[in-house]
């Protein structure tokens, strides 16, 4: 079962890899200028960054070990600030 879900996460980084560089080869192949050319890969690339930042925060909160203590005591001290 570990092994079908290293698979299945390889083929989803694989495939948006494989979205990621032909938009890029797109981008880079179309007939215009430099400059709109950079800015175009500047704002694609904070969009990706964005994207990819919370996919992995949603992944880590996902991931996370759950508490199953529901009992809402701290575990710190019995001192409220």
């Amino acid at each position: 079962m570990a092994d079908c879900k290293h698979t299945e996460t390889a083929a989803i980084l694989a495939f948006f890899a494989g979205a990621a560089l032909a938009a890029g080869a797109a981008l880079l192949l179309t007939p215009k200028t430099g400059r709109e050319v950079r800015e175009k890969l500047g704002d694609v690339t904070d969009d990706a960054v964005c994207k990819l930042r919370s996919a992995v925060r949603e992944a880590k909160y996902k991931v996370a070990p759950k508490s199953t203590d529901d009992t809402g005591e701290y575990e710190g001290g019995g001192c409220w600030i």
